[in-house]
């Protein structure tokens, strides 16, 4: 090992040495008040003679127009809007759209399903779109939650492939 190695091992094992006993470290609880104080004088709506003061000087965030600064409202996402309700519904509603023309379609003897791996019946065929509809419906509910643009893009693909379905449905 040569001193170059040997002096970035040191570094990083006293670095390593020096978080863990900052992750020890107590905070007094006077800072603790004077941080809750704080936070409370910046969201009390008013004029400053109206917010109490420990010590019995104003606070240096207060400032001298009577303005209160707070910060901004957390606003949650809406995750169960129009828009959720109305992508997963078409996906449901074109996927039992199409399951209802296949099952026309086998019954006059104009066409067979094009799927080699779903049934032919009309429980089997149900149960299985239902089952993608749902999960289509999970993974969009979740990439709607945490905030992912693409929560759109589930729904809309099943509602481009039970078309097709559907589309070659009346073309038979």
């Amino acid at each position: 090992m040569n001193a170059v190695n040997g002096s970035m091992l040191f570094l990083a094992v006293a670095m390593g040495a020096l978080a863990c006993s900052a992750q020890d470290a107590t905070i007094p609880i006077r800072q603790i008040e004077r941080d809750a104080q704080l936070s409370a004088k910046l969201a009390t709506p008013g004029d400053e003679a109206a917010v109490s003061h420990s010590n019995g000087v104003p606070s240096e965030s207060s400032s001298a127009a009577g303005f209160v600064f707070a910060p901004p409202a957390y606003k949650a996402p809406r995750i169960l809007s129009r828009g959720f309700f109305l992508m997963n519904g078409l996906h449901l509603g074109m996927a039992a759209f199409d399951v209802g023309m296949t099952q026309r379609c086998i019954a006059n003897h104009h066409c067979r399903e094009g799927n080699p791996l779903m049934p032919s019946s009309l429980a089997g065929q149900l149960s299985i779109d239902f089952g993608y509809v749902g999960w289509g419906t999970l993974a969009s509910y979740k990439l709607k939650r945490h905030g992912n643009k693409l929560w759109w893009l589930s729904p809309a693909v099943g509602i481009a492939s039970h078309a097709v379905g559907v589309g070659t449905g009346f073309a038979h």
